[in-house]
């Protein structure tokens, strides 16, 4: 009877037509059902559900009617929820019902960044991707082994971070929020207190093995001597089980997904060693290899600790911008000073900054001064002065003095943040030779075990060897072929290669310049802001139609009061220097490359001579001669218009670099053809051209042609660079093979540029290219060393000539190799400076 009724009332519950919970429309055949704990919830589509479940678990509570808070709205609007039944009618006839789109689920998703500590090799890395990526709620994972960093993207309404944690620790390896300082310092500990207590036990080992190999307790008689076997199986466990189960654990997770790692290769020697000296000590043979065992973790556990102290000095230039992008901001509120998060401010908010503490966010300061280090930002140890109205960057330093600053983001956007984001971005993307590496490490590892089971089972079945032999062969092949080594050799030169551009204040967008950097042969050169300082002094006013030097002046400031360009803050200093009154223009353009046009009482244009011309604002020829006079000593002239005329001329001045000659005297010497492009006059732009030695140049160059200049040098086979202040030369540093933007602006992530020198410092080029080419050098040295290593142990191993000791020295000796040679990128200049200081 209970059953019939329970059947009844499932009968009932079909046939009663369903309302969906969220949009409210009718349930068809595309209906689905979801729990949340007791209760029982109806959807007519995926779309519904994905947006109930994040309204419902909301961390402010759930809505008290979904349908009127902006989400809903969004997601109606967006088509993610249906507006009518004929809607959700054409879903079920597509038998596809509409799920939320990846970019909404992009929006809807956060990001968090974690530590993972016990990464042994870039297999490890893989392994943990690919469990990430597998768990539901996450959109986007990416682990990062040279830095033991993961990044993710999840649905919080799925999943937490903590149940991101656990899943990571899981798999045997160490999980901890990057905000927590004592994660790393307590992974080291723990291997170091592993190492200690392995090496102590692991002498003592070998110690009495080595007495044993060379008889020198054979008068003890062999039933006393076979007795001896049991402390070294006591020593060798402890050694095995504690020391080595971090190791155990993570070959454990690795298989168990089939996907084996360097440490399924190492604890599969270690323990077929210790396995068979087990048995062989229960029949009261000589013939052990606890110390096999033993020295295999403890020389592991040797390598891993030294890797993880150079790893640390490769990546120090990286991992110190993550602790600094979680400074706390002194605020001021109220007039009250409130210590709150970066995170947290606002753009307009007013924070202090005392002398000894670092700029938290982006700023303009309102009171000052102060001496400021940026080296940390650009590179330059030398101490500069900021002023009031001065913008200055989230990391400097205060040296002396105390700033009260506007903020000019928001603290989660800083330019130290946008910088974590860019060597984030250039660490994830992988060049051809990581790929390459990847590939061969996917079929290598498999590879070794098939080896190493083949070498052992070829002895035992052709009668070459004993039981022993063929072990000790296969260990041994197991051993020395781990491919450590290969995995780490490009990855681990790339992150030194992009941590010490970064110290030298050099940001790298993508990690593939190394390679392209070298096949150079053309470097195209802005003028303006590259070569020359972009400090345009307004040498003089020239009145030309009877208006005065102040009425042009006053013009032309209420419309450059609008404009962020270099040359409308000379305009506004002159104004101010002179006490003019001012008011904003009512309406403004800006023509890139071209002018500006505001309107007052009048239409008001201030440009070059093509902007005057498309503005039908005549200019005289006496007005352009004397224009051209003054162009030709490379002063640039700017039009000032109104009243359907040119009423004066402003004549700028600049003046070239100090390290513009070095900088163009290094890429001759490199063999790099030179080009220089302005937009200035061709006049002024061949002025400079002439006084740098640079025999091609064009002026009157609008961000158009610079792209067609180094489109048509690309077309001419050539390989181009290009370097550009990045204010109208984005086209063009996108269109170059690699592009170089000069100088940091406020929203970084907005460039366009392969690479960022974020001082105004254009010799920092040769700085690059030195970097770029010493890098390049490494990688090559790796690559050879891994394979030599490979090439020569594993015939050695597979005839016999090497013993499992032997392989494991070998195999950390190649690690090292690899670490030590790359150590070289970062450590290298610093020899150089104190040797030439």
């Amino acid at each position: 009877m209970f059953d019939s009724g329970a059947e009844i009332m499932k009968e009932a519950e079909r046939a009663e037509p369903r309302c969906c919970d969220l949009c409210g429309l009718r349930v068809g055949r595309t209906g689905i059902e979801h729990r949340v704990g007791t209760e029982r919830f109806f959807f007519c589509c995926t779309g519904c559900l994905y947006v109930f479940q994040i309204l419902y678990h909301s961390p402010d509570g759930p809505s008290a009617d979904y349908r009127q808070t902006e989400l809903y709205r969004a997601c109606v609007a967006a088509g993610i929820i249906p507006r009518s039944q004929e809607d959700l009618t054409r879903v079920a006839r597509a038998q596809e019902p509409p799920p939320a789109s990846p970019e909404t689920l992009e929006g809807l998703a956060e990001e968090l960044s974690f530590r993972v500590e016990g990464m042994w090799c870039p297999a490890c890395s893989l392994l943990i991707e690919e469990v990430l990526r597998r768990t539901e709620g996450i959109i986007r994972a990416k682990v990062f082994f040279l830095h033991d960093l993961a990044r993710v993207k999840y649905l919080p309404y799925e999943v937490t971070p903590q149940n991101l944690l656990n899943s990571v620790s899981n798999l045997g390896y160490r999980a901890s929020h990057f905000s927590d300082d004592s994660g790393e310092a307590r992974a080291n500990k723990d291997l170091l207190m592993r190492l200690g207590i392995s090496a102590i036990l692991t002498m003592n080992v070998m110690m009495i093995s080595f007495a044993l190999y060379f008889g020198f307790l054979q008068d003890l008689g062999e039933g006393a001597v076979a007795y001896l076997s049991y402390p070294l199986w006591a020593m060798t466990t402890p050694v095995l089980f504690y020391g080595g189960l971090p190791i155990l654990k993570r070959a454990y997770g690795g298989l168990r997904r089939l996907q084996p790692t360097m440490d399924a290769l190492i604890a599969l020697g270690a323990l077929s060693a210790y396995g068979y000296s087990v048995v062989q000590m229960s029949r009261g043979s000589l013939h052990v290899y606890f110390d096999t065992a033993a020295m295999l973790i403890t020389i592991v556990l040797l390598g891993r600790y030294v890797e993880t102290h150079s790893r640390g000095k490769v990546t120090r230039e990286i991992t110190a911008l993550f602790q600094l992008t979680s400074q706390k901001v002194r605020v001021l509120r109220e007039g009250v000073e409130r210590w709150v998060a970066s995170a947290a401010v606002e753009p307009g908010e007013e924070f202090a900054v005392e002398q000894g503490e670092r700029i938290p966010v982006d700023g303009r300061i309102l009171a000052g001064p102060g001496h400021m280090d940026e080296s940390f930002l650009t590179g330059e140890s030398r101490p500069v002065k900021r002023i009031a109205g001065d913008d200055v960057l989230a990391g400097g330093l205060l040296l002396e003095g105390h700033l009260i600053l506007k903020a000019s983001s928001k603290g989660s956007e800083s330019s130290l943040n946008q910088i974590v984001d860019l060597l984030q971005q250039a660490l994830t993307r992988k060049n051809r030779v990581e790929l390459a590496a990847d590939r061969i490490m996917g079929w290598l590892i498999p590879a070794v075990l098939f080896l190493a089971t083949g070498t052992a089972a070829y002895l035992l079945l052709d009668g070459h060897a004993s039981l022993d032999e063929a072990m000790l062969r296969a260990v041994t092949v197991l051993v020395i072929t781990c491919p450590c080594a290969l995995g780490i050799a490009t990855p681990l030169a790339k992150v030194a290669f992009i941590g010490q551009a970064r110290a030298k204040g050099i940001l790298i967008r993508e990690s593939s310049v190394v390679e392209k950097i070298k096949n150079l042969n053309t470097i195209v050169l802005d003028k303006t802001g590259t070569l020359t300082q972009g400090r345009f002094a307004l040498r003089k006013i020239v009145s030309v139609e009877g208006a005065g030097e102040e009425e042009i002046l006053g013009r032309a400031a209420s419309v450059e009061c609008l404009s962020d360009h270099l040359l409308a803050k000379e305009v506004l200093a002159e104004a101010s220097r002179r006490f003019l009154q001012w008011e904003p223009a009512s309406s403004y353009e800006c023509h890139e490359g071209q002018g500006v046009k505001g309107k007052a009482d009048t239409e008001i244009f201030i440009g070059n001579r093509q902007f005057m011309a498309s503005g039908d604002m005549a200019i005289r020829p006496d007005v352009a001669q004397r224009a051209a006079d003054m162009e030709k000593f490379g002063l640039t002239v700017v039009f000032v218009a109104f009243h359907r005329k040119v009423q004066g001329l402003l004549a700028f001045g600049d003046s070239i670099k100090e390290s513009a000659g070095p900088l163009l005297s290094g890429l001759r010497s490199r063999g790099l053809n030179l080009w220089l492009v302005s937009g200035d006059s061709q006049e002024t732009t061949k002025a400079i051209a002439e006084a740098l030695g640079i025999t091609h140049f064009q002026g009157q160059a609008l961000p158009a042609d610079k792209v067609q200049i180094v489109r048509r040098l690309q077309q001419e086979d050539k390989k181009v660079g290009m370097v550009g202040d990045g204010i109208n030369d984005a086209a063009a540093l996108a269109q170059a093979d690699v592009g170089c933007a000069l100088g940091a602006r406020s929203v970084i992530l907005r460039e366009t540029s392969d690479v960022t020198i974020l001082s105004d410092d254009p010799s920092k080029v040769l700085e690059l290219m030195d970097l770029s080419a010493k890098t390049t050098r490494t990688i090559h040295q790796n690559l050879f060393f891994s394979f030599f290593y490979n090439i020569v142990g594993i015939p050695l191993a597979v005839s016999g000539v090497l013993n499992p000791i032997i392989a494991v020295l070998a195999m950390v000796a190649s690690s090292l190799t690899v670490v030590g040679n790359t150590l070289r990128i970062s450590t290298g200049d610093r020899r150089e400076k104190s040797s030439g200081g």
